[in-house]
C-alpha cells in the first residue's frame, strides 16, 4: 500500500471507510501458537519437576497435535479487529464498533510490550485506546501505517494545529 497523496481520497463523502488496516493471519497465529508450545514446554517441566517423569508419547503427541490444528485454523479465522479511516471518524474495530471523531482525539502514541508496537489513541476525554492494527509484529509496513494514521489525524483536525 503506498498512502495516497492527500490523507482522504478524492471524493470522500466521509462516512464510507477510505482505509482500513486489519491484523494478518500469521498476526494473529503467532501469539496463539507460540502460547501452546510455551504452555507444552512448561508443562512437561512442571510434569519432571512435581513426578520426576517426562510426558509420555501419547500425551506430547496430543499437545503437539493441538499446535497443528491451531496453526491450520487460526490463520482462517477472519480478523475481526482493525481500524477504519473515513473522513470524520477513526472507527475502532473489534467486539464492538467504535467511532471517535477525529476532533476529538488529542494524540497518537506508539507503545512498545515486549518488542511489539502498538498505537494509542488519546482522546479528549481522557481515555486512551489501544489499537490492535496496526501491529508491528510480522508488520514490516507498520511505521508506514503509523504515519498515514498520523496524517489522517492532522488532516481530519483540521491541519497541523487542530484550527
Amino acid at each position: 500500500m503506498s498512502g495516497p497523496a492527500s490523507p482522504f481520497p478524492p471524493g470522500d463523502s466521509g462516512g464510507r471507510p477510505a482505509l482500513t488496516f486489519r491484523l494478518g493471519a500469521l498476526q494473529v497465529a503467532a501469539p496463539i501458537l507460540g502460547g501452546l508450545l510455551a504452555g507444552t514446554a512448561l508443562a512437561n517441566v512442571l510434569l519432571v519437576v512435581t513426578a520426576g517423569e517426562y510426558m509420555t508419547s501419547g500425551e506430547l503427541r496430543s499437545c503437539l497435535s493441538a499446535v497443528v490444528i491451531a496453526s491450520l485454523v487460526v490463520p482462517a479465522l477472519p480478523s475481526r479487529y482493525g481500524v477504519e479511516l473515513t473522513h470524520n471518524w477513526l472507527v475502532v474495530l473489534g467486539n464492538r464498533r467504535r467511532e471517535i471523531a477525529w476532533r476529538d482525539i488529542i494524540g497518537l502514541e506508539i507503545r512498545k510490550t515486549a518488542g511489539i508496537r502498538t498505537v494509542i489513541v488519546v482522546v479528549a476525554d481522557g481515555r486512551r485506546i489501544l489499537l490492535r492494527a496496526p501491529m508491528s509484529l510480522l508488520d514490516r509496513r507498520f511505521d508506514h501505517k503509523a504515519q498515514i494514521l498520523t496524517d489522517w489525524w492532522v488532516a481530519g483536525r483540521g491541519g497541523p494545529y487542530g484550527g
